[in-house]
């Protein structure tokens, strides 16, 4: 068993909120594992951080990320027009 270390998992921030957890890391610090619930649990790469500094930074950005995407959705949809194509019997 790896020495378990303290980390801030963000991947879960915009639907159940930022957390913090003792998990195993892998791979170099690329991987983070704990056991939760009954079963284990993973974070890989950006969706976790090793202080809460950078979690939160990075919570900041995926909120961001998220409202400029809701921004150009909604661009779209009030650019929107519709017709009702005829179609011919049968079709």
């Amino acid at each position: 068993m790896s020495k378990l270390t303290k980390i801030f998992v963000t991947k879960y921030a915009l639907s159940s909120g930022p957390f913090s957890v003792m998990a195993e890391t892998q791979n170099e610090g690329s991987m983070a594992s704990w056991k939760g619930d009954g079963y284990w649990n993973y974070a890989h790469g950006k969706e976790f951080w090793l202080t809460e500094e950078e979690a939160l930074a990075d919570c900041e950005r995926r909120r961001k990320d998220k409202l400029a995407s809701i921004d150009k959705q909604a661009k779209k949809l009030k650019a929107m027009t519709f017709t009702i194509k005829e179609l011919a019997d049968g079709q």
